[in-house]
């Protein structure tokens, strides 16, 4: 992470915003010797995938395997559903 001046970053206030969007990295500003802001770049999703992000050490990979979960059987209901509606839209007097 870069740290600049609050003097430098006011003179190249252009200079380093572009250089970090240019190297996608955050830049700290210092007033006084205390961090007074820090400057993020957006991150493009399309342009970053996870791969990316495991690399730069901003995320890890899975630790296990994916297991797929098969097709759930049906829940059966004791009454048919469109008689359970009509039932409530009576009682509710719609």
């Amino acid at each position: 992470m870069k740290t600049v001046t609050m003097t430098e970053f006011n003179q190249r206030v252009s200079a380093v915003v572009r250089d970090a969007i240019d190297r996608g990295e955050s830049v700290r500003v210092t007033n006084r010797g205390r961090v007074v802001l820090r400057l993020v770049p957006e991150v493009q999703e399309s342009a970053t995938s996870i791969d990316q992000l495991v690399a730069s050490g901003l995320a890890t990979g899975p630790q296990k395997e994916h297991r797929t979960i098969g097709k759930r059987a049906p829940v059966p209901l004791s009454r048919n559903l469109d008689d359970l509606i009509e039932e409530v839209s009576d009682d509710a007097g719609l």
